[in-house]
C-alpha cells in the first residue's frame, strides 16, 4: 500500500496547486497540461482542434487511460470551465514541449 501511495504522489503533476490558486487558464495550461499536450509531448496536441469545452472538462475531471483525473481540490469547476474554453479556442501550438 505504501508503494502505491508513493507512486501516486510521484505521478502527480510536479506543479499541482490547490483550486483557487491558479492565475488564469494560461497558467493552468503551462503548469499542468502543456508538458503532455503541446506539440512533441506524449499526449495528443489539443490546441487548434476546437474540441468541445464540455468534453475537455469531462476528460480532465474523470481522466482517461494514460491521463489522470484532476479533482475539484486541484482545479475547481469555475477554473476548469475557463481552462476548457481556453483550450477549445486556442490556436494550434507550434512550440515543442519541454
Amino acid at each position: 500500500m505504501r508503494a502505491f501511495l508513493l507512486l501516486a504522489l510521484l505521478a502527480a503533476p510536479a506543479s499541482a496547486q490547490s483550486a483557487g490558486q491558479w492565475r488564469g487558464p494560461a497558467h493552468i495550461w503551462a503548469a499542468s497540461c502543456g508538458y503532455c499536450h503541446d506539440v512533441g509531448g506524449p499526449g495528443p496536441a489539443l490546441k487548434g482542434r476546437r474540441l468541445n469545452p464540455a468534453l475537455i472538462a469531462a476528460v480532465v475531471r474523470n481522466g482517461v487511460p494514460g491521463m489522470p483525473n484532476f479533482h475539484a481540490a486541484e482545479i475547481d469547476d469555475r477554473e476548469l470551465a475557463t481552462l476548457a474554453k481556453y483550450v477549445s479556442a486556442a490556436p494550434a501550438s507550434t512550440a515543442k514541449a519541454k
